[in-house]
C-alpha cells in the first residue's frame, strides 16, 4: 500500500499477517484518538459561525483569497 503523500510513503501491509495488521490498526486507532479536535476548536468555530451569521465576517471563494494573498505576497 502507497500513502499518497511527499514523499509517498509505502507500507508493506500486504506481506503482514492478519496478527500484525491488527496491531496496525490498533496502533493507528490509538494515533486517531489522540488527534481528536480539543473542545476549544469547536468553541473557534462557533464563534466563527456567529460573525458569519451577523455579517461582521463573510466568506470568499477560494480562488479570490489565492489572487489577494498573491498580490499581498507576490
Amino acid at each position: 500500500m502507497t500513502i499518497a503523500s511527499n514523499p509517498p510513503i509505502f507500507l508493506p501491509l500486504e506481506g503482514l499477517t492478519r496478527d500484525q495488521k491488527l496491531e496496525v490498526r490498533e496502533w493507528l486507532d490509538r494515533e486517531l484518538e489522540e488527534a481528536k479536535p480539543q473542545d476549544w476548536h469547536f468553541e473557534v468555530l462557533a464563534e466563527r459561525e456567529q460573525q458569519i451569521l451577523s455579517g461582521e465576517m463573510k466568506l470568499i471563494p477560494l480562488e479570490q483569497f489565492a489572487r489577494e494573498l498573491e498580490a499581498e505576497f507576490p
